[in-house]
């Protein structure tokens, strides 16, 4: 009878923890978008401080979001801007497919702001588009 005990015993834990771990993995999200906010290092010249990152499985919307703000941008020709001194830093990457999917800087104006996308290997190859005062707005409330 002690035998049988422990036997039916060891196979209930088995079947718990089981249970446990399989719900773990149906449950559990796994990350496809990174969105990371920065800002430039008052101590160290040249590195970015990431002050914020979203990810999917925090907040669908806000990557939502920001691959519209991105989609809905217009192309701006000739930008008046501190191009050495962005405002924010705006990297969006898949993890899941170690990707970079874009690497942007954004200067914020009187009415929007203006984002310059890096469209080649280097900052050397920058597209500047513009998008509306409520996006900025959207923009700045991430980082609070």
């Amino acid at each position: 009878m002690n035998k049988k005990r422990i036997l039916i015993l060891s196979i209930f834990a088995l079947l718990l923890f089981s249970a446990g771990y399989l719900t773990s993995k149906l449950t559990t999200e796994t990350v496809t978008r990174v969105v990371k906010i920065g800002v430039k290092s008052n101590k160290n010249n040249g590195q970015i401080d990431n002050e914020k990152v979203i990810t999917d499985a925090q907040n669908q919307g806000v990557i939502d979001n920001f691959m519209m703000i991105y989609l809905q941008s217009k192309p701006v020709e000739h930008v008046e801007i501190n191009k050495d001194h962005p405002d924010l830093f705006i990297e969006m990457n898949s993890p899941k497919q170690s990707t970079g999917l874009i690497d942007s800087k954004v200067w914020f104006t009187n009415n929007g702001a203006i984002i310059g996308i890096r469209s080649g290997e280097s900052w050397e190859d920058i597209e500047y588009k513009s998008i509306s005062q409520a996006n900025a707005d959207f923009i700045k409330e991430q980082m609070d």
